[in-house]
């Protein structure tokens, strides 16, 4: 069955990964993009891993010992990334008890959790899964995304959200609204993946100056419902 794909702020979020070799080294990559505070639990802790921790200071904390029950008490989420299957399996039980969410690895029956193929750019993120039926075609996928997304595209999308306010000052019909990102998009992307505020403003102005009688500007109009929603 295929997974529903929820996206949630874990930025601050205890992250807990129990293990410290080379899985759990792209687990910690992967999620220190997104901002939780994450603890690793291993006898022996990669260099890898402690290069990042030194680069990350206190949002990556290591702790070389074994793993104790105790460890999942502050947990918002988990991931069991050692080589030992019979202990992943009883983190799987305990924080399925507890109702913390759970990824083990390579083991999809033991998650509540799984990991998409992510394909990232500043604020946008596109998370590819088969249900864990073929990783294979996961990164087939991510792949030719990586290659279609345009350079930048990330940082014009941080633009166009600041923009947000702007439009809905201004505008009140959602369809209206709905042209007007459409165009920006369009204007950023012949600019290079950049609009600036006055650009933005002029795409606002055509949309606007066409939709009102004898193409008047009527501030907050455009044949507003007045709902102030997008």
């Amino acid at each position: 069955m295929a997974y529903f794909p929820f996206f949630i702020d874990i930025e601050n979020q205890n992250c807990l990964i129990v293990g410290g070799g080379t899985v759990a080294y792209r687990k910690v990559r992967v999620l220190s993009d997104y901002g939780p505070r994450i603890r690793v639990v291993a006898p022996e802790i990669s260099e890898k891993i402690r290069e990042l921790a030194a680069e990350a200071k206190e949002k990556l904390v290591l702790e070389c010992r074994k793993f104790q029950d105790q460890d999942l008490d502050e947990a918002d989420f988990v991931v069991a990334a050692t080589e030992d299957e019979e202990l992943n399996r009883r983190i799987s039980l305990i924080c399925r008890e507890r109702k913390i969410p759970v990824n083990v690895v390579d083991v999809q029956e033991e998650c509540s959790f799984i990991f998409p193929a992510l394909v990232k750019d500043g604020d946008i993120t596109v998370g590819i899964s088969t249900g864990g039926s073929s990783p294979t075609i996961a990164q087939y996928l991510k792949a030719g995304l990586r290659e279609i997304i345009p350079e930048g595209f990330g940082e014009l999308a941080v633009q166009l959200g600041s923009y947000r306010e702007m439009v809905k000052e201004q505008v009140w019909d959602i369809s209206v609204r709905t042209k007007i990102f459409r165009d920006m998009v369009e204007a950023g992307m012949a600019g290079g993946c950049a609009l600036s505020r006055e650009e933005a403003q002029a795409v606002i102005d055509r949309n606007v100056k066409g939709c009102l009688p004898g193409g008047e500007r009527g501030a907050g109009s455009a044949g507003g419902t007045g709902n102030g929603r997008e």
